[in-house]
């Protein structure tokens, strides 16, 4: 079962979650493109780089990132990463949305592959860490939400608070999230 991470974040929150990964030497990638593409390092400049909603966060020091070409649709030819075998963790935006609400965004990873402790095919304990230190950021100094599931940062829920900002779950019909106390 993937372990996963839903949040609000504003650019001020998005910046802060970056410069928290920034000593882990993360690597961005979009979720598909050209063969010969260089990442982006996952720093406190990064966000202001990021044109699209999704990116893989890769941990390139764990281990090879495998990807494979897109065979058909109207990406093929592009690459794209396999998320199973590959050190990475598939990160989606928190965007203002179309009404002017700010739509939440997710951290997902597979950080356990196989049944047996013991084999060497799951994941690289490192990932698992660097997973568990992004959920300890945000148990830190990050609000919760209800209904309960989703983690609001600071300037986020000071704009919710004030009244400026609508937090929605994502998805054709997503619901309303408020600060929790």
């Amino acid at each position: 079962m993937p372990a996963t991470l839903s949040y609000f974040m504003l650019p001020e929150d998005e910046r802060a979650f970056f410069r928290m990964l920034a000593p882990k030497g993360l690597t961005l990638y979009p979720e598909v493109f050209p063969p010969g593409t260089a990442g982006i390092p996952a720093d406190a400049d990064a966000p202001a780089r990021l044109d699209a909603e999704a990116w893989y966060l890769a941990a390139e020091a764990l281990g090879p990132v495998v990807v494979r070409p897109v065979r058909r649709g109207r990406d093929k030819g592009l690459l794209e990463i396999e998320e199973i075998p590959s050190p990475v963790f598939h990160y989606e935006r928190s965007v203002p949305g179309a009404e002017g609400e700010q739509v939440g965004g997710r951290l997902w990873a597979e950080l356990d592959v196989t049944d047996d402790p013991r084999s060497k095919l799951g994941k690289p304990l490192a990932l698992r860490r660097i997973f568990e230190e992004a959920h300890a950021f945000f148990r830190k100094s990050w609000r919760r939400s209800e209904p309960k599931g989703w983690w609001i940062g600071p300037a986020a829920a000071a704009a919710w608070k004030a009244g400026r900002l609508v937090l929605r779950e994502p998805g054709h019909k997503g619901r309303a999230v408020a600060v929790w106390r």
